[in-house]
Formats: C-alpha cells, structure tokens, sequence
C-alpha cells in the first residue's frame, strides 16, 4: 500500500528515513531498506542532510520504486532557487513521485562544503504554495504548464521547539497547502500532547518523530547541536548504565517504548536511524505495530 492510499484510508501511518550514497553505489543500501517493503508506508529520501553532498533525492527516490518502496521526497531551500525547485518537482511528478516534504536544510556551514553559498529563495510556506500552484496547473509567475503535476506536499514541525514559533508556522504550512506533517524527534509525551491540542482541529495527519539512540554521545550531540530535540536526562542515563555492545538494543527498546506512549496522540510515526536501517523491523516487532 502507498502513502496516499494509506492517508486516505485513515491508516495508522509508519514511514522511515534514509540518506542517499555519497556516491554512485546503491545496492548496500537497497539490501537494507528491502526488508521494509510491505512494513512502511512510505521511506524519506533526504536531500543532502546535515549540508553533506550526497546523490540527489529524486534519483534515489526512483531506486526506492525499484523495489517497491513508496518514496517521500525531501527537497531543501538552502540549495536550489524557486527555477529550480519547480523544475525539480514537474521532473519528480512526471517520474511517478508521488510527495515531497518541503524543508528549509540545514546550515551550509556545518557540512563537508562550507563555503558552499546559500540560497533560501524561498520559505517553505512559499515552497508549499508553489506545489499547490503546479498541482493546479500554473506556476509561480502565473504561468500555464502544459501538464499539472500531481504531488503531495507535506510539512515539517518541532512539537518540543517553542510552541509558539511552532504553532505559528505550522498554521502558515497548512495554509499554503500542507497535507501532511512530519515532526521532529520527539521523547516528551506530554509536550507533545499539548501541541496536538493545538494541531487536531486542522485535520491534517501529524506523524511523530522517533529516533534511534546509538549510544549517550549521540543523545548529548542531538541536545547540543539540533534545534527542536530534547533528549531527557533519563534517558541518557539509561544509555550510560548499559555496556557500548549493548546501546543498539537498548535505543531500540527505548524508540519502541517512545513510539507506544505517543501512538494515541498522532496519526503515524517516522523512524530516524541515521544509517542503520537495518534495525527498523526490530523497533516496529518492539513496538507492535
């Protein structure tokens, strides 16, 4: 089943994430995204993530179709001006990809190309509007297409980041055409909970962030250096009480758990593994769904 369908049938929604090669080489990571097909609705694609260049999103995007894999594409802002970010998504619709998740990229500077130039066009509402604007047939200069494209545009939101930034943009998504959100890592239910009051009445489907704790340094990088991340110190702990052979099982039985005392509250979860896709199965059997 696609994402569409199962967004349309109101399913309980489960989609993962993966990054592309750096490089031309693929099948490493198809062998581990394979065992998901049938398991996921849909596997993120990101676009360059944390400001490393990697293969195009949509190239990898076709792979994932390859094997029966219904991809989400993400597209950033950092990289491409609004010619290109409408070119890239009339190219993706006319190749069967079917969403895109519309971010803003991280910053240019952290990444393996630092003195790479910024673009940010664009703002994600705008990027959103543009894809309902092609959907309908014309784009941002007004301009016909000779054929609409036929994307699904979604969203990214922090329910942990600051909830009145957070509100705020998540209502300028949903108006410029957001059919979906996709959340930030989350770990506080209740912080959660209190965003949800907030994002129910919309109607859109939110789906949750979980991430997979390798071990209690990353815990205290994704503290540091990502916005919109909480990891408590309970957990941290959890991670430090346990042998380095055991972290692995240790952040899946947490992502497990995490996934269970959010699943009321939301339509779906998103599965972050930061290359270790091969776990994914293991969290969801955890888990039970």
């Amino acid at each position: 089943m696609t994402f569409r369908q199962a967004l349309s049938e109101r399913q309980f929604l489960i989609t993962a994430e993966c990054s592309p090669p750096k490089g031309t080489d693929v099948e490493g990571l198809l062998r581990k995204i394979l065992p998901l097909k049938g398991r996921i609705h849909g596997m993120n694609v990101t676009d360059n993530q944390t400001a490393v260049m990697r293969m195009c999103p949509f190239a990898m995007g076709l792979h994932l179709k390859g094997i029966g894999i219904d991809p989400i594409v993400q597209l950033t802002l950092r990289d491409r001006n609004r010619l290109a970010l409408q070119s890239d998504i009339i190219g993706m619709s006319s190749l069967g990809i079917k969403q895109v998740l519309c971010l803003s990229g991280d910053p240019a500077g952290i990444g393996d190309h630092p003195d790479s130039k910024p673009v940010f066009d664009i703002s994600s509402p705008e990027l959103i509007r543009a894809i309902t604007l092609l959907n309908g047939g014309s784009d941002l200069a007004g301009k016909d297409l000779s054929g609409p494209t036929d994307i699904l545009p979604g969203a990214a939101s922090s329910p942990e980041g600051d909830l009145a930034t957070e509100k705020k943009r998540f209502e300028e998504k949903f108006d410029a055409g957001a059919r979906f959100f996709q959340t930030q890592v989350v770990f506080d239910a209740d912080r959660l909970d209190e965003f949800m009051d907030f994002a129910r009445p919309f109607g859109v489907p939110v789906i949750c962030g979980i991430i997979l704790l390798k071990s209690p340094a990353m815990a205290r990088y994704l503290n540091e250096k990502v916005p919109g991340i909480r990891v408590p110190p309970s957990l941290i702990a959890r991670m430090e009480s346990c042998r380095s052979e055991e972290w692995i099982e240790e952040g899946i039985r947490i992502a497990a758990e995490t996934i269970r005392s959010v699943s009321p509250m939301v339509n779906g979860v998103h599965i972050m593994t930061v290359g270790a896709e091969e776990r994914i199965p293991a969290i969801l059997d955890l888990a039970g769904v």
